[in-house]
């Protein structure tokens, strides 16, 4: 999830790559505060976050050039290197074909019987990318490289597209181009997806577009309209309704041509299309980052939200009647109306997030101490059960051996005392082998500390567990508020002004 953030962060401060980009005092000061913002318990230093920091960076550019860079608890310095080889002219081209040749029986064609997809299984896809990514000779984009081999030994068009998901490459033969629109249907319905069949993108969608990969997709595209439209440009109102549409299409497309390689015409409409389906959700996450912003008190939002209390504005000499943050019950929300509620809502949720993942973390932690799926306290009940096993049957051995000395004292013959004898040696064989038996168990008893850590743990846990209730009820009693908010701000978000006249006509 912080990897998402950073790259979304990231396209906020910096915007499109650039070889010739600089990274300066303002970035730096940008990228740090969001940083300690967000990393909560965790630190810069820490190592995983320094493999995260670097892979996001990486990613950014990684369509220009590579980067190396240097960081410390309050600094980043970067440099950005152009990449020397094209990958048409990458010396391991062929070496990547002959990989693909040589495997044939890992390629499937006619996949899922559809006679245009192919498929790279987990195999080959793994022999190409474990090649790929030690390549050390030349200075490339390994990426492209990937994708410009698999287009050239399967001889696709222009229009085909590849597709790495779930450990292996598909190719989709696309023949869907987009039809010649007359202009008199450039404004209607046949051009809604850029001129493509619906079908095709439908199919598209199902195949390759619902999985579990994709379920952040929309929170992602809104977390960056708002952070880049919202939070950074600061766009007013009159913006916001002009271009909104058009600047989620633009986010949504901008991310299909990262996940997809090929045909922009395709996804040019396809965006539209999945836009169409997500679109409540697109905009209700929307709302909630918004809402979200209202809670931290930002102004700029504030201001933003002020503008559906406005009733009527007046543009150029004519009167437009703004949209209202109205709920179905006719209930009219202002931002000060709305505040007391959002505030207690969204820092419940936060807190109730922040409680989830450190019950996860002491959880993941407790499961450490566990033995065979059992408890400290559970492991060491049974041990003790064993052990108080073992003593009885101690005692009712030393009983055994009181009474085969007496009857050893009593017994006449030569013959009796040696028969006893020997079940004398054998009862006290017996309890040797059962005190060693008691004595490797009790060894392998959890130690105090540890028992005290283990209940210590779960004694945070359950705490954190009756906290996260009393964060619910909260959460319950202002949900129905909340949601009427939500459902009121999205509705005024998909709406525009209108001439105070056409708006009066309708009426």
């Amino acid at each position: 999830m912080l990897l998402s953030k950073l790259k979304i962060h990231l396209k906020t401060i910096i915007g499109t790559p650039s070889i010739d980009f600089v990274w300066s005092d303002e970035h730096n000061e940008k990228f740090f505060s969001y940083l300690n913002d967000h990393l909560e318990s965790m630190t810069i230093q820490d190592k995983e976050i320094q493999l995260t920091i670097k892979q996001s960076l990486r990613e950014h550019f990684e369509s220009v050039g590579y980067i190396l860079f240097k960081m410390s608890q309050t600094q980043l310095r970067m440099k950005i290197f152009p990449y020397k080889i094209e990958p048409k002219d990458s010396i391991n081209l062929q070496a990547i074909i002959d990989i693909i040749d040589e495997n044939g029986d890992f390629v499937q064609y006619d996949y899922n019987g559809k006679e245009d997809l192919i498929c790279l299984q987990n195999e080959l896809t793994h022999q190409l990318t474990h090649f790929i990514y030690k390549i050390t000779n030349e200075e490339i984009n390994k990426k492209e490289l990937l994708k410009y081999a698999v287009r050239k030994a399967f001889e696709l068009k222009p229009s085909d597209i590849v597709i790495t998901k779930n450990n292996q490459i598909f190719i989709k033969y696309c023949d869907i181009a987009p039809r010649e629109i007359p202009d008199s249907e450039k404004e209607t319905i046949a051009n809604r997806y850029n001129g493509l069949d619906e079908d095709k993108l439908k199919s598209f969608y199902k195949n390759f577009f619902l999985r579990d990969e994709n379920k952040n997709f929309f929170y992602d595209i809104a977390v960056e309209f708002v952070d880049v439209y919202i939070l950074e440009k600061k766009i007013d109102n009159f913006t916001y309704e002009k271009y909104v549409f058009s600047f989620i299409q633009s986010i949504i497309m901008e991310h299909l041509e990262n996940t997809f390689d090929g045909n922009k015409e395709f996804f040019r409409g396809f965006s539209g299309y999945v836009f169409r389906i997500h679109f409540k959700e697109v905009l209700g996450h929307i709302a909630n980052l918004i809402l979200a912003e209202v809670s931290a008190s930002n102004k700029h939002v504030i201001e933003f939200l002020k503008y559906y209390s406005l009733n009527i504005v007046v543009m150029d000499g004519k009167k437009y009647k703004v949209p209202e943050i109205e709920a179905d019950n006719g209930l009219k929300w202002s931002v000060s109306s709305m505040m007391s509620i959002v505030k207690i809502y969204i820092r419940t949720e936060q807190s109730i997030a922040a409680l989830l993942g450190k019950k996860e973390a002491l959880q993941d932690g407790i499961k450490d101490l566990y033995i065979y799926d059992l408890s400290p306290m559970e492991y060491n009940n049974n041990l003790h059960k064993e052990i108080e096993k073992i003593s009885q049957e101690l005692v009712n051995a030393t009983q055994k051996v009181n009474l085969y000395s007496d009857l050893l004292d009593i017994s006449k013959t030569t013959e009796d005392k040696e028969s006893i004898k020997i079940d004398l040696k054998n009862i006290k064989q017996e309890m040797q082998l059962k005190r060693d038996e008691k004595t490797q168990l009790t060894a392998k008893m959890i130690g105090k500390n540890e028992l005290l850590r283990y209940n210590n743990t779960k004694k945070e846990i359950d705490a954190i567990i009756r906290q996260e209730k009393r964060e619910e009820r909260i959460l319950e009693q202002n949900k129905e508020s909340f949601l009427s908010i939500k459902n009121s701000l999205v509705k005024a978000l998909t709406s525009k002004k209108v001439l105070l006249e056409e708006f009066e006509a309708q009426r």
